[in-house]
């Protein structure tokens, strides 16, 4: 027994087990690095996404499916990677990439922009806040040009007279905007009226039904819209601009973070980025 108590690898063993045993009760509220650790974080993660998903928080059966799928998730991606099944994935990379993209957006995004910063935007996209232009006209059908030529000018020595085909369109079209018109007559129709002048018969305009004449009663030009009703518009715009420069800048971080080595040829390729070093 002395001489088994004497051994130099008993001491090595006991010695080990004592430092393993201290080093497991130092650490005994810390995970493994290799566990699969869930907290009250995760499952109010589950929950919040369910009930988005659902518009209803999960029953306590729901959740314990949830919890069990996402552990089964975790392991199996664990694994995955350890096998190195994430190498060279496009389909991982670009939705690690997305990811990434939709972090940074939505930091930026949190950001709510002051009043004068949307009234600068205002002031320099104005042309783009407008309201649309509206046209009020009579029109009358007819089946050829000459029908229609013949017509213009029985109206132009007699403004009420009676011309024109019958036909199921309107014969008045009161505050209608360019889009409503191409709806009805066509695009080409549509910018040909809003050309014409007020109060005289013009035409003949084509579209898909015949040839038509037409008499612009009422122009209603566009307007600049006020401030406050573009104001969520102005604040999307703005919050896109942000998230742009939010992506633009996180990217130039990213590039002093790393090197990208390419051969000569392949360089000019890249001048979109910052310098690209030699191999």
């Amino acid at each position: 027994m002395k001489r088994l108590l004497g051994e130099p690898l008993l001491h090595f063993l006991v010695a080990g087990g004592l430092l393993f045993a201290a080093y497991a009760w130092i650490n005994k509220g810390e995970a493994r690095p290799d566990s699969v650790q869930i907290t009250t974080a995760e499952v109010s993660w589950l929950k919040e996404t369910f009930t988005r998903q659902w518009q209803r928080p999960p029953t306590d059966a729901e959740l314990q499916d949830l919890l069990v799928d996402y552990v089964r998730e975790d392991l199996l991606a664990r694994e995955a990677k350890a096998l190195g099944l994430d190498q060279n994935d496009t389909v991982i990379r670009r939705r690690l990439a997305q990811k990434m993209r939709f972090i940074v957006e939505d930091t930026a995004a949190l950001a709510e922009p002051p009043d004068a910063e949307l009234m600068r935007l205002y002031e320099k996209n104005r042309a783009q806040y407008m309201s649309q232009g509206k046209v009020s006209f009579t029109q009358r059908l007819f089946r050829t040009e000459a029908d229609a030529r013949a017509g213009l000018a029985r109206l132009a020595a007699r403004p009420d007279a009676e011309v024109g085909e019958p036909t199921m369109l309107e014969s008045d079209y009161a505050g209608v905007d360019a889009a409503a018109v191409t709806s009805i007559l066509g695009p080409e129709f549509s910018a040909r009226v809003f050309s014409l002048p007020t109060g005289q018969w013009q035409g003949p305009l084509e579209s898909g039904y015949g040839v038509h004449l037409v008499r612009i009663d009422v122009r209603e030009d566009a307007q600049p819209l006020p401030f406050a009703s573009v104001r969520g518009q102005l604040r999307e715009e703005w919050q896109r601009g942000e998230q742009e420069r939010a992506n633009e800048l996180y990217m130039a971080g990213l590039l002093k973070k790393y090197e990208v080595v390419a051969d000569d040829s392949i360089r000019p390729l890249l001048a979109g980025l910052q310098a690209v070093k030699r191999p």
